[in-house]
């Protein structure tokens, strides 16, 4: 597919501008572990591949919300603390598609102890530390736990877009974000990529259909886009796909780049400008 025809580019953020694995990644597994040293009154030492691992939650879909992955992860840890753990593919087909929710039905009895605001809040003391908690999620980490890190693991990220490229691109196009993230973690990731997108462009998490719901594209594209022009959406995520294929099935110009891995970004952009000229 041609993307000659690109007028705008919409980025995700995790994933595709920078490397969550360190930071969002870590979180949801280190504060699913602290979940469930907590409920069964020991430490919780089972194991849990996170690269491979996750990657298999983000693909399973509705597991984009990362606090949502991290209570996921804490019903999969509490099986296996327990040695009554079905193989992981067994484990997140049980979801049926629909993510923490899907798990917590298939698993009436153990889903309780775990409630997400518990596993949400454990997460955004991880992430922001006592430093930048407040100002990210309304609440200071101690808090959440006592002995939340001062510096938050959000400062373990990576840019993963090639600064030049990246650069290259904005001068370009108009760019927006839908993301996951709330208005303040998308903000500080625009800062670590020295990015700037006008708040109105920035479809986040603050109350409006989140992914895989395609409204965010279909607004994006209708604010961004000329006649007979598209918008190229990059993503790396299942619900980042189901989000372009049902946005498109409503008439939305999109085309969807996937990336899978460091470096896949910069391709994309890469090849972005190669396309149309610039």
């Amino acid at each position: 597919m041609s993307w000659s025809r690109v007028q705008a580019v919409i980025f995700d953020v995790d994933g595709v501008l920078l490397d969550a694995r360190a930071s969002y990644h870590a979180v949801a597994e280190e504060a699913a572990r602290r979940a469930v040293s907590g409920v069964l009154g020991e430490p919780c030492d089972a194991p849990f591949d996170r690269d491979r691992e996750v990657a298999s939650f983000k693909a399973a879909g509705r597991f984009n919300d990362d606090w949502e992955m991290a209570r996921g992860i804490a019903l999969l840890l509490h099986l296996r603390q327990r040695g009554a753990a079905p193989g992981l593919q067994r484990f997140l087909d049980a979801a049926r598609g629909n993510g923490v929710a899907g798990l917590a039905q298939a698993l009436p009895s153990i889903a309780p102890l775990y409630p997400q605001e518990r596993i949400s809040r454990l997460c955004g003391a991880l992430y922001g530390g006592r430093s930048h908690c407040r100002e990210l999620f309304g609440f200071e980490a101690g808090e959440a736990m006592s002995d939340a890190p001062e510096r938050g693991f959000w400062e373990h990220e990576e840019v993963l877009a090639d600064p030049v490229v990246l650069e290259k691109v904005t001068q370009r196009f108009p760019v927006a974000l839908y993301t996951g993230r709330n208005p303040g973690e998308a903000a500080l990731a625009l800062l670590r990529c020295e990015l700037h997108v006008p708040q109105r462009l920035c479809w986040v998490a603050d109350g409006r259909p989140r992914k895989p719901d395609p409204e965010g594209l279909l607004w994006l594209c209708n604010e961004l886009l000329r006649p007979g022009g598209e918008a190229l959406f990059v993503g790396d995520t299942a619900d980042d796909r189901a989000a372009a294929e049902a946005a498109r099935a409503r008439g939305a110009p999109l085309v969807y780049a996937h990336v899978a891995g460091p470096g896949e970004t910069t391709r994309a952009l890469s090849r972005l400008l190669a396309e149309t000229g610039a």
